[in-house]
């Protein structure tokens, strides 16, 4: 297997101009919560779609709309601009800049339709570090993309550990260069707020072949744990057997309801083996699951309940959404059945300079990016 170099991603993506990060004013969200009360009249599906178009304004500048050139600059597939003469394998017929991809006899298009958020666990209480380098790490990386016109969502669940093109900057927040490492330090390398998101943001879609990513959501840990409380606690059938800091012994498929440091105990606890990660990321996919189950259901008995949550969070978080994005998005995902695919790249863990890194297998990236970002026409 191929592994990454920097002249895979080197002049590949020019970072956007983002939106500055927003926070929730109290009069807009008393107006939102009494038109959700108003809202509440009408029969569920009708409110939801209501609750939709009134903020589509809002959401429908998440959608990433025009994109001009995709560079895929692959090495483990051949690219082509037109059929070749004689071709060996698979291969790939790259036409209008990348938006529109021939691969395995089928034909994507680019989804014009889709948003995606990019989520991300942080290590670190959010707000408290200034300093470049000391701002923690994202222990979570998950890439949401979600297609407006039929609620079609999917969680691209990317290791902290994939090899990546980070961009490195000094304490005083200086330019140093691009640096092949663990994608977790590109939120280091930032003021552990905006420039952090926005630095881990441009390596995830260098990652993706230069692909846009509409807007970020960090959530530092004692943020996870309002969520959870707001659900009233999660309840999971243990993937491990461990001693948990309230001092329960968990055993492998005992069934427990997760809250407080129990909760950060089993998400984020790993041990030193070159497949740990992995498995944190099979118990976080797990809580993620149930936690949306419960999450759902309230919002549907509650259609005010994703923006108060959002409300509740923003101590905890940094983003550049604001409340009509959120209003928008939870209302279109409910609206839609609120069902989600979860995909997580394959990869080769490795150790490099006393740290584990996982080696992405590139066809498997590839063909994520074809099927959250494209659409199949033929």
């Amino acid at each position: 297997m191929n592994r990454p170099s920097n002249e895979r991603y080197q002049g590949r993506f020019t970072a956007p101009e983002r939106k500055a990060a927003r926070r929730i004013t109290g009069g807009a969200l008393a107006l939102l919560i009494l038109f959700l009360s108003l809202a509440r009249l009408g029969a569920e599906t009708f409110k939801l779609l209501a609750y939709a178009d009134v903020f589509i304004g809002g959401g429908r500048m998440l959608i990433y709309g025009d994109v001009n050139n995709v560079d895929l600059n692959l090495s483990a597939i051949p690219i082509y601009t037109e059929e070749p003469e004689n071709p060996d394998g698979d291969y790939i017929i790259k036409l209008n800049d990348g938006t529109t991809i021939i691969y395995k006899g089928h034909t994507y298009e680019l989804n014009r339709n889709l948003t995606t958020v990019l989520v991300l666990g942080i290590d670190h209480k959010i707000q408290t570090e200034k300093v470049v380098g000391n701002g923690g790490q994202s222990d979570a990386i998950l890439l949401v993309g979600l297609d407006t016109s039929n609620g079609k969502t999917t969680l691209l669940n990317i290791s902290r550990e994939a090899y990546a093109e980070v961009e490195v900057y000094d304490p005083s927040g200086a330019y140093i260069g691009i640096v092949p490492e663990q994608i977790t330090l590109a939120y280091a390398y930032g003021n552990a707020r905006e420039t952090s998101c926005e630095n881990t943001l441009r390596s995830v879609s260098r990652l993706l072949y230069g692909l846009p990513i509409s807007s970020y959501l960090a959530v530092d840990m004692d943020g996870i744990k309002e969520a959870n409380e707001a659900v009233g606690g999660v309840t999971v059938k243990s993937l491990v057997s461990m001693t948990l800091p309230s001092g329960t012994e968990l055993h492998e498929g005992d069934v427990i309801e997760l809250h407080g440091h129990d909760l950060e105990w089993y998400i984020r606890t790993r041990g030193y083996d070159l497949e740990a990660n992995q498995r944190r990321m099979e118990r976080q996919k797990q809580y993620l699951t149930e936690f949306s189950k419960l999450a759902v259901a309230k919002a549907r008995d509650n259609l005010s309940f994703p923006v108060d949550l959002f409300s509740a969070l923003s101590p905890f978080t940094v983003t550049d959404l604001d409340i009509t994005d959120v209003a928008f998005l939870s209302s279109t995902f409910i609206s839609h059945g609120a069902e989600f695919d979860f995909r997580t790249i394959e990869g080769t863990p490795d150790k490099l300079n006393g740290s584990t890194v996982l080696y992405l297998d590139e066809i498997d990236l590839f063909e994520a990016v074809l099927q959250m970002f494209y659409v199949q026409v033929d």
